[in-house]
């Protein structure tokens, strides 16, 4: 190594610690540090390009031009990410109080085959804003034209829309509404979305200026996803979509290039009818709708507050299937609307949605990466041909600045180890979906993302793994090349420098694809709610009225665990009815589930029995609309790519609390009959609980669909139930059902 690339790798690498250092407080300091990332790495592509390229082979050839490519087109959305965020953009709050009259609001659930319950959530929490109820009206926008729908909507008091096809899925279904109503403005609100009792207050204001088109808040994820969860990481990493979510959208809304996201946004009805309404022929309406409402200097807003939470999707397979729908739809929207050649968008505004179309195409960069050091080492194909030393000067300074600007610019809400994590996980799967949009054009029906999943055992994606186990499977045998070729007499490679870069992208890769293959074994999923840490003391009552005091610990709509403060003797609670009282909801009518003693405490599960609306709405309103915003601060704490193994292996051999509950079943063989909406068919029972029980059949049963249940034993009551799973065995159906409390009739 020349005494003046010792100088240059010095120079660099002070000036990367010094201004990484001073950067999280001074604004020169972070700009020297974004300048210093986008030169060294601007420099090293110019070195790959000019010097670098193997110079025999066709497939070596193929290889590194297909490498050079990906590390140019990674560059060019590091310039597009680093514009975002070289001067961080905070938006003037707009008042409400600005109006001299407030406009009539429609809200549009938008639903067509998920659970009621979900959707009385909406439904609750809508009716819960802050704001004029005579200026407010609420419409359930049912694409899948159900009873029970319609029965819910009709019991809550709100106004149900139906239409007599599907045709454009959701856009088709929100342009519908749109001719049934007449509100100037319009919340479009997913059906799994749950508002805060401040998010109209909080966005309304800014339609006083004429210009504004549409607001939009960032979707915010009360459950864990499946990177959170698979991994036993919930506590240690955010929500994978809360960078782009949080971060980007507010970096984009400097440049009046907003995205719509497809829920939680409010629109000019004027605005949304000039362009024909929600935009349709593409599976990523959102998106397009958007990109369309930004055009001829219309304005549009980003609000960076957790002012809605919802769902996110609660299985890995589940995932794959919402991610290769957006990279599908980005591609469709290009095809369609080419921001490049949309006439009355700003230059920026057109640099940054073309850039969110050529995000998509990462993970073709990924396989490129994650292929082209196994390629070397184990068929001796080279896709880079120079010294150590050289590679050194300019891929170092390149790489450290890549780590440091990126740390620095994700504020502790995305690192870059885990961000290559996310891309090879995904990898496989959006390149095939990139490539099969590009090259076949395949028509693709739009699938509504699974919610209130539920399962009781672990299990494998096999077909999800298969990607990771092939290249695992070459990963060992390119260590094992490695190992001879160092340790023995055998020699497989010419070059020892070119050997050690690899051996580093094949340890740094395979890191990733180990993860990824954990990502792939799906965590059992116990609760059709998810639960919220509470601090709320009140009443466990006795039938006779006598009370004991005790501290609600987690709470759901559905039911809770409580500490019991005063001492309860054994069978004491047995029998009889029980009550829960709590300042903030009227008194709940609960049945013991189960109790056990940790720590010297007392706890006892509950479940609710028939809520009434008040006490279920006082219930929604504790643990989403007035609840606090733990969400905004979450960040990536001790969250080790090593310790995700050690935490895996931990929890995975533990049997949940949830499953040893769920265990205490009677096992029994009786004849009965289950009523759907349609017909009624003949079952076995085959155990049962205090929540639910599962059924042998020779009909096929739908997840989610609700029945009656009357079993000939001792009395023929019926039992309301939902399925949660459906397994095929030979020619008979094995269900799980869960039991339901309604206050309303839903039908089936």
């Amino acid at each position: 190594m020349n005494d003046i690339g010792i100088l240059w790798l010095i120079f660099i690498i002070v000036t990367l610690f010094i201004s990484y250092y001073f950067s999280k407080k001074n604004f020169f300091a972070r700009r020297l540090l974004y300048t210093t990332f986008l030169v060294v790495n601007f420099i090293y592509l110019l070195w790959r390009t000019s010097f670098t390229f193997p110079e025999s082979g066709v497939l070596s050839l193929v290889l590194g031009a297909l490498l050079l490519i990906a590390e140019w087109a990674g560059f060019s959305q590091s310039i597009v990410f680093t514009i975002l965020s070289w001067s961080p953009f905070k938006r003037k709050e707009a008042v409400i109080t600005a109006f001299e009259e407030l406009p009539r609001v429609d809200i549009f659930i938008a639903t067509y085959n998920e659970p009621t319950d979900l959707l009385r959530r909406t439904i609750t929490a809508c009716q819960l804003l802050e704001y004029p109820q005579n200026k407010l009206n609420i419409y359930v926008c049912d694409d899948g034209d159900r009873g029970e729908v319609r029965a819910l909507s009709s019991h809550l008091g709100v106004h149900y829309i139906r239409r007599d096809d599907n045709t454009h899925a959701k856009a088709g279904n929100l342009n519908h509404a749109m001719t049934k109503t007449n509100g100037e403005i319009i919340v479009t609100m997913d059906a799994d979305m749950v508002p805060k009792y401040n998010f109209l207050t909080r966005t309304i204001g800014y339609f006083t200026d004429s210009d504004v088109s549409f607001v939009q808040t960032p979707q915010v994820f009360y459950n864990a996803d499946a990177f959170q969860y698979n991994l036993f990481y919930e506590d240690r990493i955010t929500n994978e979509q809360d960078f782009f979510m949080r971060q980007l959208e507010q970096g984009k809304d400097r440049f009046n290039a907003t995205m719509y996201v497809g829920s939680n946004a409010l629109f000019r009805r004027t605005s949304l009818e000039a362009i024909g309404g929600f935009a349709t022929g593409v599976i990523t309406e959102d998106m397009a709708t958007g990109m369309l409402l930004q055009t001829n200097n219309q304005k549009t807003v980003f609000v960076n507050e957790t002012l809605a939470v919802g769902l996110s999707p609660e299985t890995y397979a589940d995932l794959l299937k919402q991610r290769d729908r957006w990279a599908r739809g980005n591609i469709q929207v290009a095809r369609k609307w080419n921001p490049l050649r949309l006439k009355g968008l700003s230059f920026m505004q057109k640099l940054l949605y073309l850039d969110g179309i050529h995000y998509w195409f990462f993970g073709i960069y990924k396989l490129i990466y994650l292929l082209a050091p196994l390629l070397f080492l184990v068929f001796s194909i080279y896709s880079i041909d120079t010294d150590l030393e050289t590679l050194v000067i300019f891929w170092l300074p390149a790489f450290l600045s890549s780590q440091f600007a990126f740390r620095r610019i994700a504020n502790s809400k995305r690192t870059t180890l885990w961000s290559h994590v996310y891309e090879v996980a995904l990898a496989p799967f959006m390149a095939a979906s990139v490539l099969g949009e590009l090259i076949l054009k395949k028509n693709f029906n739009f699938s509504v993302t699974r919610k209130g999943v539920q399962s009781q055992n672990r299990q494998i994606l096999w077909r999800t793994t298969f990607p990771y186990v092939l290249l695992t499977i070459f990963s060992l045998i390119a260590i094992a090349m490695v190992n001879l070729h160092l340790f023995t007499s055998i020699e497989f490679y010419q070059s020892n420098d070119m050997l050690i870069i690899n051996i580093f992208w094949i340890f740094y890769n395979l890191l990733a694809i180990l993860v990824s293959l954990v990502i792939s074994v799906e965590r059992p999923r116990f609760r059709g709610a998810e639960r919220s840490n509470v601090e709320i003391s009140g009443y466990l009552i006795s039938e006779f009225g006598t009370k004991y005091k005790c501290n609600i610990v987690d709470l759901s709509e559905s039911g809770a665990r409580i500490e019991l403060v005063d001492t309860i003797s054994e069978g004491q609670l047995d029998g009889g009815s029980l009550y829960l009282e709590i300042k903030e909801i009227p008194k709940l009518k609960v049945t013991k589930q189960w109790i056990s003693q940790q720590a010297n405490h007392n706890y006892m599960g509950v479940s609710f029995q028939a809520l009434s609306q008040a006490q279920y709405a006082a219930l929604i309103s504790i643990l989403f609309t007035h609840s606090k915003d733990i969400y905004s601060n979450q960040t990536y704490v001790n969250a080790s790519l090593f310790y995700v193994f050690l935490r895996f292996l931990k929890h995975s051999r533990k049997t949940p609390k949830q499953l040893e509950r769920q265990r205490m079943r009677e096992k029994v063989k009786l004849k009965g009959k289950l009523s759907t909406s349609k017909n009624e068919m003949p079952v076995t029972l085959l155990d049962y609980s205090l929540n639910g029980c599962q059924i042998k059949s020779k009909k096929k049963l739908r997840k989610n669909q609700r029945v009656e249940l009357e079993v000939n034993y001792h009395t023929k009551e019926k039992v309301k139930a939902r399925v949660m799973w459906v397994q095929k065995r030979g020619g008979t159906y094995y269900v799980g059902f869960k039991y339901i409390h309604d206050t309303i009739e839903l039908g089936a």
